[in-house]
């Protein structure tokens, strides 16, 4: 016979291997570096808004300090309306020029009458775009008209010059007409050294987009305006050249836009190199699990398949093969129950054909001896099975067979109270449970009259096994109950379950075979049972079956009613007739 090669339980612990060694590591390496990155992104947008911020409230302190001066300048109206000699307006001019001077950001100051005509001023002389003779209708001089109440600002430069200019001024207005013109004109140049020291890129405009000062001519356009269309104070901004973070902040009225730029380029490509050295480790890591995990998954499974093979040899007949395993496990338990089992069965087939006892007393013991590997071999299939599913559950399991296994093979009785009895089917019933989960429920109602009655050994196991095999046919979920009493001096023991039920032809079949004294069918449990109950006790016990497809089935045994004290035969200490 071709050996059956056995990989299931071997395969699942390896992927178990590799999911629970694999998964975690990258998720936890995933949700750091997650973590790290949201880190990172946060604090240097924040230290971006920071920079923002404090540029502005630069920008802001200074224009707010020239309109100071401005009405300050608003106090001496006289300078506009000829009233002072030269020495008030130069000592007007010098007391302005003492507190601009106290400023950190520097600026010329230039004072005008109605006509345009230069007070005072900063510079030898007047800037082209505060030319009277040419920019008294536009320009600067155009919003202070409009608005002679309002300050005025207005980015403006000379022609063939590079640097804007920042003017800052108001129309002088006495008895309601305007007397002249006070403007401060601050270069961009002042803010270099403040805007150099910042992380971020810079960029400095009026409400139209021109640009006053900026460290980065990317953001231009060809006419030099600022070309991001910027909707909130923090924004995200993605143009062909890469992805930008923006804050911004106005002030006066939003006459004046601050623009901090932090490039997310690098950001990006940092991250795109961590993910590939990630990757990297990763598929060294897995190449190294997979590799692994192969001999380390042999390595634990190997003592599993040689118990498994044993099994196979002696369902063959091979009862001479021994396990040697020496792991300290269950799988040692398992191996050293298997052992003494096979030599029990080998010593009872040895003695029954040296004794050569009544062949009703040799039949007995050949079922006896039958029995064991029987109920074995199916309850190491449900192992088997729950080893491809659930190998925490089938290690219980394992343990609770070893119990069994225990139980089965001791020499020391054959014959057990139903109390024992019962709780070695407790660990059987709890195997079942581990294997179909809520799909099967059972109960076991025992009369306290019973308990000390003797019975064979592992009677009510291939009762439950027959209930299993027929009654889960078509169904998800299925109920078995065992009870014991007494009737009319006799030991009743009750299987049934709600399952689907005999076909007519299986049932005609089983009850057949239960007639016969040699059993040539695949129904050996029942069989078992039924011929041993027969040979020990008489032909009036054994086994009855009754089964209703889609109702269950029923199966009742019949033995005499003896316990602890009893010699033989269907006397009852102590025990009365009745139920």
């Amino acid at each position: 016979m071709k050996k059956k090669k056995h990989s299931y339980y071997k395969e699942g612990i390896r992927r178990m291997l590799l999911i629970y060694s694999i998964i975690p590591v990258a998720l936890l390496t995933l949700v750091c570096l997650m973590i790290f990155l949201g880190i990172w992104r946060y604090s240097t947008e924040s230290a971006t808004v920071k920079e923002n911020k404090a540029i502005t409230l630069e920008m802001e302190e200074t224009v707010n300090s020239y309109v100071d001066l401005i009405h300050m300048l608003e106090q001496q109206l006289s300078l506009f309306d000829g009233e002072v000699d030269v020495n008030q307006r130069v000592d007007i001019f010098e007391h302005i020029y003492n507190v601009a001077n106290e400023l950190d950001k520097k600026a010329n100051i230039y004072v005008f009458d109605q006509a345009i005509t230069p007070i005072i001023t900063g510079t030898k002389s007047v800037p082209e775009f505060l030319d009277g003779r040419y920019a008294s209708n536009w320009g600067i001089f155009r919003i202070m008209k409009q608005n002679p109440t309002k300050i005025a600002i207005k980015l403006l430069r000379n022609s063939g010059e590079d640097d804007m200019q920042l003017a800052i001024g108001k129309a002088m207005v006495q008895n309601n007409a305007i007397s002249g013109y006070a403007v401060f004109v601050i270069d961009s140049r002042q803010f270099q050294i403040e805007i150099a020291k910042l992380a971020s890129q810079t960029v400095i405009t009026d409400e139209n987009g021109w640009v006053y000062f900026t460290n980065n001519f990317n953001f231009l356009d060809t006419l030099e305006r600022f070309d991001l269309t910027i909707e909130k104070e923090r924004s995200h901004v993605e143009r062909d050249d890469g992805k930008f973070f923006v804050a911004s902040s106005g002030i006066m009225d939003n006459h004046i836009h601050i623009y901090s730029i932090l490039p997310l380029s690098n950001q990006l490509l940092i991250i795109k190199y961590i993910v590939i050295i990630l990757l990297f480790v990763f598929t060294m890591m897995f190449l190294f699990v997979f590799i692994s995990s192969k001999g380390m998954a042999a390595k634990k499974t190997k003592d599993l398949y040689v118990i498994i093979d044993s099994f196979e040899k002696a369902k063959e007949g091979d009862l001479d093969t021994h396990i040697e395993i020496t792991s300290n496990d269950e799988f040692e338990t398992i191996a050293d129950a298997y052992n003494q089992m096979m030599d029990s069965l080998k010593e009872q087939i040895e003695r029954n054909i040296e004794m050569g006892k009544l062949v009703a007393f040799s039949q007995t013991k050949q079922l006896e001896s039958q029995f064991n590997p029987h109920f074995l071999f199916n309850t190491l299939e449900n192992i088997r099975f729950m080893c491809k599913m659930e190998p925490e559950i089938a290690s219980k399991m394992v343990l609770n067979l070893s119990i069994l296994l225990r139980y089965s093979i001791s020499n020391t009785q054959e014959e057990v109270t139903v109390n024992e009895d019962i709780a070695y089917m407790e660990n059987y019933m709890s195997i079942l449970k581990f294997r179909f989960n809520q799909r099967f429920q059972y109960t076991i109602d025992i009369s306290p009259e019973i308990e000390e009655c003797i019975i064979p050994k592992l009677l009510l196991q291939p009762m439950v096994e027959n209930s299993i095999k027929y009654g889960f046919v078509g169904r998800e979920h299925l109920v078995v109950e065992i009870s014991g009493y007494l009737e009319d001096g006799k030991l009743v023991m009750i299987c049934s379950d709600d399952g689907a039920g005999m076909e007519p032809e299986v049932l005609e079949e089983i009850q057949q075979v239960l007639g016969c004294s040699v059993n040539k069918s695949s129904h050996s449990g029942l069989y078992n049972i039924n011929r041993r109950l027969q040979l020990k006790y008489g032909d009036e016990y054994g086994i009855q079956i009754q089964s209703d497809q889609e109702k269950g089935t029923t199966i009742k045994i019949v033995l005499p009613a003896r316990n602890v004290g009893s010699s033989g035969g269907s006397d009852v200490k102590n025990i009365n007739s009745g139920r």
